[in-house]
């Protein structure tokens, strides 16, 4: 068993990091909220009068939440790297204050 201690925190990785778990998780939703709002758009289209006029209002409503849904995604991933970049920014403040988070290590067989 090795023991190490971390020392320190590369700021730009664990923000890239928090960016791309942010994109992903953002993109998950992105497309299962999609779905539920098509899902809805049919209903809405079997259960109305006009269907046809359901379908427009889907349509319209689908595309300003692929809009909002992308702008939104980005943002959170801009902020998710800010917020990665000052927690390892922080930390490695602080640890030098402290000493380090200890490890221990071991190799696969």
């Amino acid at each position: 068993m090795m023991k190490v201690t971390l020392t320190h925190i590369g700021v730009v990785a664990l923000g890239r990091l928090f960016a791309i778990w942010s994109f992903v998780i953002g993109v998950i939703l992105l497309i299962i909220s999609g779905i539920i709002i098509l899902l809805g758009t049919l209903l809405g289209m079997v259960a109305g009068d006009n269907p046809i006029e359901a379908l427009g209002g889907g349509i319209i409503g689908f595309i300003g939440f692929l809009f909002f849904g992308v702008v939104g995604l980005v943002i959170n991933s801009v902020i998710a790297f800010l917020l990665g970049a000052l927690s390892a920014l922080v930390y490695n403040i602080v640890i030098k204050v402290g000493g380090g988070i200890d490890f221990d290590l071991k190799e696969r067989s």
